[in-house]
């Protein structure tokens, strides 16, 4: 029950940073990210992207429990990793498309935003590894590491696709 109480309050507490973050990061303070027509559509595709990515790694995962397969993670984890990868083909998609970035975002400001929240997720990474001198894949901090796989590949894409950009630029 405890556990529950306070996933419960992270995630309301969760929420209402990030509303609040994307009111500082967006140019016009509004909390809704403004999209061109095209990058709409864009977009919606990458949806569809996102969802099918979702469907076949929940699908994997259920024959592998059916299978009797098990995973040296916690079970919550699991599912987790399958809304991290749906998540990360929309933002990819998007990224290599010219449709992650909005019309009012300010791109230093949402930098600082990206950046305090792996420095959040590091947190509690490194203090289990502190505290136990290893990482344990079957306790809370898992889901921290996850996020910050995904702010990791996510800000490469960013680093490759600023510099790409750049020497299209320039030619």
């Amino acid at each position: 029950m405890a556990r529950s109480a306070g996933f419960t309050v992270g995630l309301a507490v969760g929420i209402i940073l990030v509303v609040l973050l994307l009111k500082f990061a967006n140019t016009n303070h509004k909390k809704e990210t403004e999209y061109d027509e095209r990058q709409k559509a864009i977009r919606g595709r990458g949806y569809m992207f996102a969802f099918y990515t979702m469907m076949i790694y929940e699908a994997i995962m259920i024959f592998f429990g059916m299978s009797g397969v098990t995973f040296p993670v916690a079970p919550i984890a699991i599912h987790f990793i399958g809304i991290v990868l749906g998540g990360m083909v929309l933002a990819s998609y998007c990224v290599w498309k010219d449709a992650y970035w909005g019309l009012n975002n300010n791109l230093k400001r949402y930098a600082v935003v990206f950046l305090a929240t792996a420095a959040l997720n590091a947190i509690p990474l490194i203090s289990s590894v502190k505290s136990g001198g290893k990482l344990d894949l079957m306790d809370g901090p898992i889901l921290n590491l996850i996020c910050l796989v995904m702010l990791g590949v996510l800000g490469l894409e960013f680093l490759v696709k600023y510099l790409k950009d750049k020497d299209g630029a320039e030619e």
